[in-house]
């Protein structure tokens, strides 16, 4: 019974989600854009017609759970600036729960969706920006269909320039992808490579679902770290669009490059030059290369405890 709810629930969910894709959480009028999917209301009407049975706890937290991570999922798809963290995770997943409970309570669905689901959405979907991409996006009703891809293992390598035969191990990719593709090739080579990302489509034991501000990186482990178009990217974004927030990652930085064991090379793109510039050349070597245009790549050698 209860895994008959889940599905229905969760396939429900899942349109509504869908039909709505391409809508910008941040537009001024988002409730008047906002489509109601037909089978969502369906949905909900009967579950609210059946309200003498209460929804079991448990449906009722796997379907905040799927609701949360789907959206969470798609906004990251769209945007990989933007940082969720656990307890702005909650504050979605309570979203959900007290839209539930004003349904329940009025059992007016399209009047709690539009008057304060969706604007709680907004609000929520504002905080995860700086203040003047709000600004800049409050009249934009659309974000069109923008996708965040994972790059192949074999140009990662390129672009990179890592030598595979030499490679030191254990190796770290910061920011893997959902798909980890670089870490499983490694791991098919023959190398012990691991892989952290905040969204891993397919568990494993070598790869770990946290985000790289999460993740405790601990001193002389690594004998190499990769980060492509991922931490480092979100260094030059934080720098230009949010300094104030820039100090914990200045502080990630320095935390990355001292788990390198002493001669092993943190690997990135793009390359982060007023960082670079102020490491004390005793300790590392910094070599930069160009990839095309003005993209630059850096392989970071710990020469010195």
């Amino acid at each position: 019974m209860h895994k008959k709810h889940m599905g229905d629930i969760d396939k429900a969910l899942q349109q509504q989600i869908d039909l709505n894709r391409a809508k910008n959480m941040l537009y001024v009028q988002l409730g008047q854009s906002i489509e109601i999917d037909p089978d969502f209301l369906a949905a909900l009407e009967e579950l609210v017609a059946n309200g003498q049975k209460p929804l079991p706890e448990p449906v009722l937290q796997n379907a905040i759970s799927f609701a949360s991570e789907t959206l969470i999922k798609r906004l990251y798809s769209i945007n990989q600036f933007i940082q969720i963290t656990e307890q702005k995770r909650r504050s979605l997943e309570n979203i959900y729960l007290h839209t539930w409970q004003r349904i329940v309570e009025t059992k007016h669905i399209q009047a709690a969706l539009k008057d304060y689901h969706y604007t709680e959405l907004a609000s929520w979907s504002a905080s995860l920006y700086p203040k003047s991409f709000v600004k800049y996006l409050r009249d934009l009703p659309t974000t069109g269909h923008i996708i965040c891809e994972e790059y192949s293992p074999q140009l990662q390598i390129d672009l990179l320039r890592l030598d595979i035969p030499t490679l030191r191990q254990p190796v770290l990719d910061v920011g893997c992808g959902s798909t980890a593709g670089l870490t499983r090739h490694l791991r098919a080579l023959g190398i012990e490579a691991y892989g952290i990302d905040r969204q891993i489509e397919k568990r494993e034991a070598y790869l770990q679902q946290t985000g790289w501000m999460d993740y405790e990186f601990e001193w002389d482990i690594w004998g190499t770290i990769i980060s492509n178009m991922a931490f480092t990217n979100h260094l030059h974004y934080i720098n230009f669009h949010d300094p104030a927030q820039l100090e914990p990652y200045l502080q990630k930085f320095k935390e990355m490059i001292e788990a390198l064991t002493i001669g092993g090379s943190f690997y990135y793109a793009p390359s982060v030059p007023f960082i670079e510039n102020r490491l004390g050349t005793n300790r590392y070597r910094v070599e930069r290369f160009e990839v095309v245009g003005k993209i630059h790549m850096t392989r970071i050698t710990k020469i010195a405890k």
